[in-house]
Order: structure tokens, then C-alpha cells, then sequence
């Protein structure tokens, strides 16, 4: 089976490229949300230092500093490396599984020095997208195909198969499912959260409508509710929940199947079949994110 370790030093480094990505884009889009919030809130402030008011000043200090996390944004676009990162991991990953179970295109019925220059050829032609979008992956040392992936390589018919089944499908499957029961419950708590805003929206409207106060918050839970559904929208945590099940009872289905298989081409084509659903998992994937 392949460990972490024994994945070209490529996928390692975009994978940590991808997953920097991701949590700098996360934290940066709760934080210009935080700031539009805070800017309501200090709209409606009273307070003053002499005649200076300081609440109007807070707004736009607040209006200000989310102005230049909108510009780091479009600039730095974490994003970007966030998608293109995490694409390129998987399609190493599937080259890298494809190369060491000796499936299409790297069979064993080819020279072994044909299989590794096309390996390598591919890897390279990866970096296209590293550019376009700006991806800077740290330095790496090692050679890309590694010790592990030749080991395994080298495996009988059946050690080769049973560590696909262990190593990539049982694992990708865990990994779906486990994603899908968590995104599934932080949508139900977003869900409960949004209902509980607009419940103290409607709230407040009516005391004041009633004239039971005087404070006008109106404004603040509006801006708290538009907060909270761009939130949503960008996490799109049902919407991925979904599609992560769906994957995880595909793979499940898919792995019934490899008790039937007896030979190199009934193991090269389960393993371009699931290669497949995986990567037609991930095109799902960033298209939403799109």
C-alpha cells in the first residue's frame, strides 16, 4: 500500500499549496463578513468623545479595512490556489496509483523505461496549471517516482490489488463518507443558526413596530442574515455533503466488484473505472466552487 510518503514530493507540496489555500481564503472571507458586521453595528452607535463621534468613525474604519481584504482577495487570490492545488494532488495521485498498480496508460506489458519517461512527461505537463494560477509550490527534493510506488509495482497481481482496494478505494470511500456526515451536520447548524436570526429579525421588527423600544437593530440583524448566507454559500456545506455521499456508495459499489478480478486487464480497467468516479467527483467539485 502506499503511504503519504510514498507519493511523488510534487503532490506532497501542492497539497500542502492547496490546503495553505484554503484555510488563508476561509479565514479571510469570515473576516471581511466579521467586518461588514461590526460596521453595522458601530452605524448605529451613540457613543462620543466630545463632539466626535465615534461610532460613524468605527464604521468606517471597519468599511475601510474591508475594502483591503476585498483587494487581497482579488490579488492574492488563495482561491485560485486552493481549486488548482487540490486539482493537481488528485491528478498526481491518480497517476501516481495508475503508475504503481501498473494500469493504462503504465502496464507492465510496456518497457519499464517507455512507462516511467511518460510518467514523468505527464507530471510536467501538470505544471501549466501551477502558473496560470499563480501557484508557487515549495521547494521539494526526491525523485517523483519513489521507492514505495516501485515496490509496489514490482508486487504480485493479487498484493497489487488488494493494496488498491485498501489503500485507494476503501480509503477515498472513508474519506467521502466521514466528509459528507461532517458537512452534513455544520448545514443543519448553519440551517439553526440562520432560522434563530431571522426569528429575532422578525422579533424586533415587531417591537418596534409596537413601539416597545426605541433601538433600532433592524439594520444589524439584516446585516447579521446577509452574513450569514454568504457564509453559507461559500462553504456550501449541503451541497457538498450530497455529493461526497453519492461518491462514497458509488466507490462502495464499484468495490463489490473486484472479487472478479483475475488478470493484469481486468485490473487496469477497475482501476481507470475508479479512477474515473473520483475524478468526476472532483469536477463536480470545482464547478460549484466556480
Amino acid at each position: 500500500m502506499l503511504n503519504a510518503e510514498d507519493f511523488p514530493p510534487f503532490q506532497r507540496a501542492v497539497s500542502y499549496e492547496s490546503q495553505r489555500g484554503q484555510r488563508v481564503f476561509a479565514t479571510l472571507i469570515a473576516l471581511r463578513l466579521s467586518l461588514l458586521l461590526l460596521g453595522a453595528v458601530a452605524g448605529i452607535a451613540t457613543w462620543k468623545l466630545d463632539d466626535f463621534a465615534l461610532g460613524p468613525a468605527l464604521a468606517a474604519g471597519a468599511f475601510a479595512a474591508t475594502s483591503i481584504v476585498e483587494v487581497f482577495l482579488l490579488t492574492n487570490r488563495p482561491n485560485e490556489r486552493w481549486y488548482v492545488g487540490r486539482a493537481l494532488s488528485e491528478s498526481i495521485k491518480s497517476l501516481t496509483w495508475r503508475f504503481a498498480i501498473a494500469a493504462d496508460p503504465f502496464p507492465r506489458s510496456r518497457d519499464d523505461s517507455e512507462c516511467v519517461e511518460e510518467f514523468t512527461g505527464r507530471l510536467l505537463g501538470l505544471t501549466t496549471d501551477m502558473s496560470s494560477a499563480g501557484l508557487a509550490a515549495p521547494a521539494v527534493s526526491g525523485q517523483q517516482i519513489t521507492e514505495g510506488m516501485r515496490t509496489l509495482r514490482a508486487a504480485s497481481l493479487e498484493d497489487r490489488r488488494a493494496a488498491y482496494l485498501t489503500g485507494r478505494l476503501e480509503a477515498q470511500r472513508a474519506w467521502y463518507a466521514e466528509r459528507s456526515l461532517s458537512n452534513r451536520a455544520r448545514a443543519t447548524r448553519w440551517s439553526v443558526s440562520m432560522l434563530v436570526l431571522e426569528l429575532l429579525a422578525v422579533t424586533l421588527a415587531v417591537s418596534r413596530a409596537a413601539g416597545l423600544t426605541d433601538v433600532d437593530l433592524l439594520g444589524v440583524a439584516a446585516a447579521a442574515i446577509a452574513a450569514g448566507a454568504a457564509w453559507t454559500q461559500t462553504r456550501q456545506h449541503g451541497a457538498v455533503a450530497t455529493a461526497y455521499a453519492l461518491a462514497s456508495q458509488e466507490l462502495a459499489a464499484m468495490g463489490s466488484l473486484a472479487t472478479r478480478i483475475n488478470s493484469e486487464t481486468q485490473l487496469s480497467q477497475f482501476v481507470s473505472d475508479t479512477e474515473t468516479a473520483i475524478s468526476r467527483e472532483h469536477t463536480m467539485w470545482r464547478a460549484r466552487r466556480r
